[in-house]
């Protein structure tokens, strides 16, 4: 009888510790984020004691998983492909209970919707499969990257804009165009360029504006900007760990989008990312306003000496005449 007590007891533990989790309150948040940025899907238990599994899970992705840590480690069996080594807990003590996501270079494929759940006890199985409600939904909303319009005058230095949002730690910088394939426009990588697959075209007209990249500027400077140079480009950064392989193909999404269209010299056209225009038009406005000056100054001389080759005609004229009074005073 007091085995089958024990037993008993044992049993409303378990149930009563589980129902305790199930039952804490509901967080249901709503995140909109950046591309490139790093997001906190934030997530705290109601039990802070023993906590063994830790699962943030997103329903459409069916039985693979956004992160699960286990055994004081994390296990990536059926994590999804795409959140590997992107993601990880605020604090893997999870002191006061918080089992925080952590969501690194968030893209547009990153939106969704996250449930994070907690299970107190012991699982001896490989796959959580927790079936207890979520303690926190969180409705992730990642914008597309920023895009701009360039318009640029053949011959003219450009700066291709973009800035990363979290500027600590960027170790690779890519700027690419989408037509050039597997080559790319520029690579910064071990703090030098790499010019090993840079497109044959940009080789020594290319550079960062600062390289030391200061408040997460990467912007791009393009020298000598030809019609060849029109096309879309995309600003990406790497933030994590050193990448071995020599071509960085970075997987995330652009930062920043810059529609460049070069004209020739000359020839007005649209606006600029600031809103300005674009710097072909001012070197056209220019030209065609030092042109009218250069009239001006032009009619003016000329008509300052034809004033003064007058005036000497004018006094041509009286000298001949009084010369030719004298002569007939003194003959008379």
């Amino acid at each position: 009888m007091s085995a089958v007590t024990a037993s008993l007891c044992s049993t409303l533990l378990f149930v009563g510790l589980f129902v305790f989790v199930s039952a804490a309150p509901l967080s249901d948040k709503k995140i909109i984020a950046q591309s490139g940025e790093d997001v906190t899907l934030t997530c705290r238990a109601p039990n802070k004691n023993n906590i063994i599994v830790v699962e943030w899970s997103r329903a459409d992705l069916g039985e693979e998983y956004v992160l699960l840590y286990r055994d004081e480690h994390f296990d990536t069996t059926n994590q999804h492909p795409s959140f590997k080594s992107r993601v990880d807990l605020q604090d893997r003590h999870m002191k006061d209970g918080d089992v925080s996501l952590i969501l690194k270079n968030v893209r547009t494929d990153d939106s969704g919707t996250y449930e994070c759940r907690v299970f107190v006890g012991e699982i001896r199985r490989k796959r959580a499969n927790l079936s207890g409600d979520s303690i926190s939904i969180i409705h992730l909303h990642v914008v597309p990257p920023d895009q701009k319009n360039l318009t640029a005058a053949s011959g003219q230095n450009v700066t291709l804009t973009c800035r990363a949002p979290n500027s600590n730690n960027i170790i690779v910088v890519e700027w690419s165009r989408a037509d050039l394939e597997t080559e790319y426009v520029l690579l910064y990588r071990n703090e030098q360029l790499d010019p090993e697959n840079q497109h044959a075209s940009f080789k020594n007209r290319v550079d960062l504006q600062d390289r030391q990249m200061k408040a997460g500027d990467v912007s791009l400077i393009l020298k000598d900007v030809t019609s060849n140079d029109t096309g879309t480009y995309e600003c990406r950064v790497f933030q994590r760990e050193r990448i071995r392989r020599k071509r960085a193909h970075l997987k995330t999404d652009p930062i920043t989008v810059v529609n460049l269209h070069v004209v020739p010299p000359g020839q007005t056209g649209g606006d600029t990312q600031d809103g300005g225009k674009e710097a072909g038009e001012k070197e056209a406005g220019g030209k065609e306003e030092g042109g009218s000056v250069g009239l001006i100054v032009g009619l003016t001389v000329f008509a300052v000496a034809v004033v003064i080759a007058v005036a000497a005609l004018v006094r041509f004229v009286i000298y001949k005449k009084r010369k030719k009074q004298q002569s007939q005073g003194s003959y008379i």
